[in-house]
């Protein structure tokens, strides 16, 4: 009786065992296929900023203030590919491209935060997503 018992045991841990690697690597190749979906949209969502749709939004009057050494700033960047691509629309307030640059931002910054968008000098209160403010200027993502 009591190998009866032991070998259930046994089995029973085996059973586990195997349902929870296998349940484990489905969830590792779960997540790793979201990612690359992830990726895989965010480098779509890159190809569709242009230089028009920056140069419509310079035109439209956006400043992103912000900064190389703030990590939410450098988030909002990588939406629009990078800092070479939204660098007319982008005032870097850490002085790190220019003291000019950093003097404008105290004067023109409002709420003291970054990153901080505005339009034609008044404030966008919303995350300066491409979406959100080609929605707002009308310009063509």
């Amino acid at each position: 009786m009591k190998k009866i018992f032991l070998v259930i045991i046994i089995i029973a841990i085996a059973i586990f065992a195997i349902f929870y690697f296998v349940k484990t690597g489905k969830n590792e190749q779960a997540e790793i296929v979201e990612n690359g979906i992830e990726d895989i949209n965010e480098e779509k969502n890159n190809e569709k900023i242009t230089d028009e749709f920056i140069q419509c939004l310079a035109e439209a009057g956006v400043i992103i203030y912000g900064s190389k050494t703030c990590p939410a700033c450098d988030s909002l960047v990588q939406e629009y590919g990078d800092y070479e691509k939204i660098k007319p629309i982008y005032l870097d307030c850490s002085g790190i491209t220019s003291e000019e640059e950093a003097k404008r931002c105290l004067e023109e910054i409002k709420t003291g935060y970054i990153p901080e968008v505005q339009i034609k000098g008044n404030l966008f209160e919303d995350w300066g997503s491409p979406e959100a403010l080609a929605e707002i200027t009308g310009c063509k993502l």
